[in-house]
């Protein structure tokens, strides 16, 4: 079993094995007091039963104030999008399903597709020890492997203490993120065994940034974003005017309380990225339709395993997604608010899939 860090929850499901990974981290949940402000993207009618009854699922998740948005797609296509709730407490603007959340951990599951990318083009080797690429770096690295990193073998440590997820530097690129953990000691030997670590998703988006001569955003936004057809995710810029929803965490009590100011661009592809539920979907959707990497690849590299499982978390919010291969339905769920558990937001989205999208139901 996975130890819990602090700052961090991360789940036991690891996705694109070897090549790729769509990865993990922390949910969401919450109670409902009132019927919540609902506004709709997409509402398929071949979809109108199904989607009724996601809307029941859906509404727990809002507390008073807070705001949530899912997404759900179907063969390769968003069927249904919604937003519920406000993006404030205090604010009379509703959520709606394009709306740019911190998507945290989920943006792994992104950054493993992008080096199975860099891979297939011959920029990366992920059997090769990252000082190929980055020369220098620290002589403990030799051993590592971009393979390592991506499936949390690596040894690089993740968060020390809770301050570790409150950062509010920005970070322009992923090598200026580096100094946070560089020099540090591994924590076990590369290849050893699992030790989840956000960091080393950092050191992982410093190589293919090296080794593709462009900033990590920009190759985001060059080989994931463009292609598919994803508009609102970006890199967190905690100088900028906010233009995503205001974040909160929940006290004991359960009361929302303003989430403290960070900026988790330094994260990178650890989860320094905010996006929209609708743009995790369609994320999915390209990789569902091998636009992004060769599908039957996916599939052996998955092995028996066809449901891939993602979440993630931290100060002010947490998002879960659930991609079906067998059935091609892709779930995200992206909530403003921090500190329920999430395994209720994940079995909503399990639930979507299994027992509300597919054909037979």
């Amino acid at each position: 079993m996975r130890k819990r860090h602090p700052g961090v929850h991360p789940s036991t499901v690891d996705v694109l094995r070897v090549c790729a990974i769509l990865l993990v981290a922390a949910g969401t949940a919450g109670c409902v007091r009132h019927r919540a402000l609902s506004t709709a993207g997409v509402t398929d009618a071949d979809y109108a039963l199904a989607i009724e009854r996601g809307r029941n699922i859906m509404r727990p998740l809002v507390r008073r104030g807070s705001g949530a948005a899912v997404a759900v797609g179907v063969n390769g296509r968003i069927v249904w999008s919604e937003g519920f709730g406000r993006t404030s407490p205090t604010g009379a603007e509703p959520v709606t399903p394009d709306l740019p959340f911190r998507v945290y951990s989920l943006m792994k599951q992104v950054t493993a597709v992008l080096a199975l990318q860099s891979a297939v083009a011959g920029e990366v080797d992920l059997r090769e020890s990252v000082r190929r690429i980055i020369p220098d770096l620290p002589e403990h690295y030799e051993p590592v492997t971009l393979l390592q990193l991506l499936t949390h073998t690596a040894g690089v440590r993740h968060y020390r203490d809770p301050s570790e997820a409150l950062l509010t530097a920005h970070c322009a690129t992923a090598a200026e993120a580096l100094p946070l953990f560089i020099d540090d000691p591994l924590v076990d030997a590369p290849g050893r065994g699992e030790s989840y670590s956000t960091f080393g998703f950092v050191l992982a988006s410093a190589v293919l940034e090296r080794a593709a001569r462009m900033p990590f955003d920009a190759l985001i936004d060059a080989r994931i974003l463009g292609p598919s057809g994803m508009t609102s995710t970006r890199l967190e810029d905690g100088r900028s005017p906010r233009t995503t929803v205001a974040f909160y965490d929940v006290d004991a009590d359960g009361r929302l309380r303003e989430a403290p100011a960070v900026d988790n661009s330094c994260r990178m592809g650890g989860g320094g990225f905010v996006a929209s539920a609708e743009d995790i979907v369609r994320f999915h959707n390209a990789v569902l339709r091998g636009e992004l990497v060769p599908l039957q690849a996916v599939r052996q590299m998955l092995g028996e395993r066809t449901a891939l499982d993602a979440a993630g978390s931290g100060p002010g919010g947490q998002a879960v997604s659930r991609v079906d291969l067998a059935s091609g339905i892709s779930v995200a769920i992206v909530s403003n608010t921090s500190g329920l558990e999430q395994e209720i937001a994940l079995e909503r989205a399990r639930t979507l899939v299994a027992a509300v999208f597919t054909p037979e139901n």
